[in-house]
C-alpha cells in the first residue's frame, strides 16, 4: 500500500529527510524517481493543498486500495431464489443474500456514496474484508442481452437478518420496476462503495446474479 507523506510535506522536506548523497536538488530528484505514480500524484496534491488520501485526476479518483485479505469472501442470492422468479408488479423488491468470510458492517459505509466513492482504503480485520453489499436490477432485452448498463433499481442490503461470526444473511429493499425481465446482481463492497480487493487474481469474484420477471 502506498504511504502518503504527512500533510504539509513537500519535496524539499523529503529531500532534507533523505540521506545526503549529493546536492539537495539531486536528493530531491532521486526521491521523486522512487515514488510510484500514485505517490507522485499525492505529493503534487499536497503542494496545491488537495487531500492526500483521495486525489481527483482528470475526473478519476486515485486512492490506495488497502490491504489484501487472507480469505476470499463470497455472496449468494437467497431471495428471489431461482431463475425467472416472479415479482409482484408495483411492489418494492426484497433482496436477501448470504455472505461468507466477510465482516459485514453496513453501518460503517461512507455517506454520500456519489462523492465518497473509493475515498477510503479497504479495511481488513484479522484477514477478513469489511464492508456491505449492493443490489442492482438491470432490464434484459428479449434476446437476453442487457438493455442498459445503468440499473433500473438499486439498493443497499442494510439489514442483517442473521449472523454467525463472518457468515450471515443480509436484506435490502429495492424500488419497484416496470413489467419486464431483469438481471438481479449483488456484489460485496468496501466501506467506500467499491468492489473489494480479492486475495488473488484467480479468486472468484464476490458477486452473484439471478434473472427475475415482473409480469
Amino acid at each position: 500500500m502506498v504511504r502518503v507523506p504527512a500533510a504539509g510535506a513537500t519535496c524539499d522536506h523529503l529531500a532534507r529527510a533523505a540521506p545526503q548523497g549529493g546536492s539537495p536538488q539531486e536528493d530531491e530528484k532521486r526521491i521523486m524517481r522512487r515514488l510510484s505514480p500514485i505517490g507522485l500524484v499525492a505529493v503534487a496534491a499536497l503542494v496545491i493543498g488537495a487531500p492526500a488520501t483521495a486525489v481527483s485526476v482528470a475526473g478519476y479518483l486515485s486512492t490506495p486500495m488497502g490491504d489484501q485479505p487472507v480469505t476470499n469472501p463470497q455472496i449468494r442470492i437467497v431471495s428471489p431464489v431461482s431463475d425467472l422468479a416472479r415479482i409482484q408488479r408495483g411492489k418494492p423488491i426484497v433482496i436477501r443474500a448470504a455472505w461468507k468470510d466477510f465482516d459485514y458492517r453496513p453501518d460503517l459505509r461512507t455517506p454520500n456514496a456519489g462523492t465518497t466513492l473509493g475515498s477510503e482504503s479497504q479495511v481488513v480485520v484479522d484477514g477478513v474484508v469489511q464492508g456491505h453489499a449492493h443490489a442492482y436490477l438491470q432490464p434484459v432485452n428479449a434476446d437476453g442481452s442487457i438493455a442498459s448498463a445503468s440499473p433500473a433499481s438499486f439498493c443497499v442490503l442494510t439489514t442483517i437478518v442473521s449472523e454467525d461470526g463472518n457468515d450471515g444473511i443480509a436484506e435490502g429493499t429495492c424500488p419497484a420496476v416496470p413489467r419486464g425481465v431483469y438481471r438481479l446482481s449483488v456484489e460485496l463492497q468496501t466501506n467506500a462503495h467499491v468492489a473489494i480487493l480479492k486475495n488473488g487474481p484467480q479468486a472468484v469474484p464476490s458477486s452473484d446474479t439471478v434473472t427475475i420477471r415482473v409480469p
